[in-house]
């Protein structure tokens, strides 16, 4: 059997869009403040002595599907709040979120596909582009992601601790 466990080093930055004011000299930059409220987390499954198996944890309400047997535990989405701090001259009106650099420490065990719900719209890959902005500080508007696990045969039964990180743009 095999655990895995996302916990939280995902990793945020945070690239701004300058905004310069015609009679200014000083550039003011706008921000998301971000926050993890839930660390998306696989349920344990059991490993196939013959061949790969996978588990998907569904951004929309931590539903699993795929070819692992779940043995205990239960799966969570992803949960993030992000808000939007605006620094002067309402130039900004999007932002980019990417997942990337995703690492289990274990090379028969990958982590990919991440899916996300993001302002009511599901996000079916990333990079995501031109999304709107979250919600002015200090409400928040939540990000949700799932995201699928597989393990080879060849992978030692025990729990795994994985990373990746978040990206966010604003343009």
């Amino acid at each position: 059997m095999i655990r895995v466990k996302i916990t939280k080093r995902d990793c945020l930055f945070v690239g701004a869009l300058f905004l310069a004011g015609m009679a200014s000299s000083s550039a003011l930059a706008d921000s998301i403040n971000f926050q993890q409220i839930q660390a998306l987390t696989f349920p344990t499954i059991a490993l196939s002595g013959s061949g790969t198996v996978n588990l998907t944890v569904s951004p929309l309400n931590s539903s699993t599907s795929g070819t692992g047997q779940v043995i205990g535990g239960s799966a969570s989405r992803g949960q993030y709040a992000l808000s939007f701090v605006q620094a002067g001259g309402g130039k900004s009106v999007s932002i980019s979120l990417d997942v990337s650099g995703a690492d289990t420490g274990n090379a028969g065990l990958t982590l990919d596909s991440f899916r996300g719900l993001y302002n009511g719209s599901s996000i079916a890959s990333f990079p995501s582009s031109t999304l709107p902005l979250p919600a002015k500080h200090p409400s928040n508007t939540p990000l949700y992601l799932g995201a699928t696990v597989t393990a080879a045969p060849s992978v030692a039964p025990g729990t795994y601790n994985a990373s990746f990180s978040i990206t966010i743009f604003i343009q």
